[in-house]
């Protein structure tokens, strides 16, 4: 049993895994949360260079950028992450059943950051839209409100209808995981590192 499943390790599900994670050790609300991401390795991001990305290498190619952010989330012991594929969501009282490829797993909450290319997961309560602020053709989002599909579901980065910039898709990863910290605490929260 997870307390957040996201589905998808790109910029937004990274983001959003991070900012959950890093909570842990700093609040009492968060003590023994558990997160796991789960990934089908098919990034856009595996294939690009980034030149105008702030706070990392000039040029840094986008394996070794996922590689980087991947090791980053490696320093919390409180998040997983996988390599598979999902097909399903499903809702029993209150708590998500995720089907994928090889396995089931039960969420409190589930984060869906499959960015913009298709969404083939079998979910009752997601609607397909065309992504209509993107350069390219034939590009999917999913219905939300400010993220929120439904209760417990969300969605983040391309896949909400975010531009299709790293930064601007990071973001709305770790927007998705304070409105989870909102959630659960009642009131804004978010995660600062403080230097002392």
């Amino acid at each position: 049993m997870y307390d957040v499943l996201i589905i998808g390790a790109g910029a937004a599900g990274y983001g959003c895994a991070i900012t959950l994670a890093s909570a842990n050790e700093k609040f009492e609300w968060a003590k023994n949360k558990k997160y796991i991401v789960i990934d089908d390795n098919n990034s856009d991001i595996s294939k690009a260079s980034f030149y105008n990305l702030a706070g990392v290498t000039f040029g840094i190619n986008g394996d070794e950028l996922l590689d980087t952010i991947s090791q980053q989330l490696k320093n919390y012991n409180n998040c997983e992450i996988i390599t598979d594929t999902i097909v399903q969501i499903n809702k029993k009282d209150n708590l998500f059943e995720v089907v994928s490829h090889k396995n089931k797993y039960i969420a409190s909450i589930v984060v869906i950051a499959t960015g913009m290319h298709k969404f083939n997961i079998k979910c009752d309560f997601v609607e397909v839209l065309t992504h209509n602020d993107v350069l390219k053709p034939n590009k999917v989002c999913l219905q939300n409100i400010d993220n929120k599909i439904t209760d417990g579901l969300y969605v983040a980065g391309l896949a909400s209808g975010s531009k299709t910039m790293f930064a601007i898709a990071n973001g709305d990863g770790v927007k998705v995981a304070c409105d989870i910290f909102k959630i659960w605490t009642k009131k804004p929260a978010v995660v600062h590192d403080i230097i002392k």
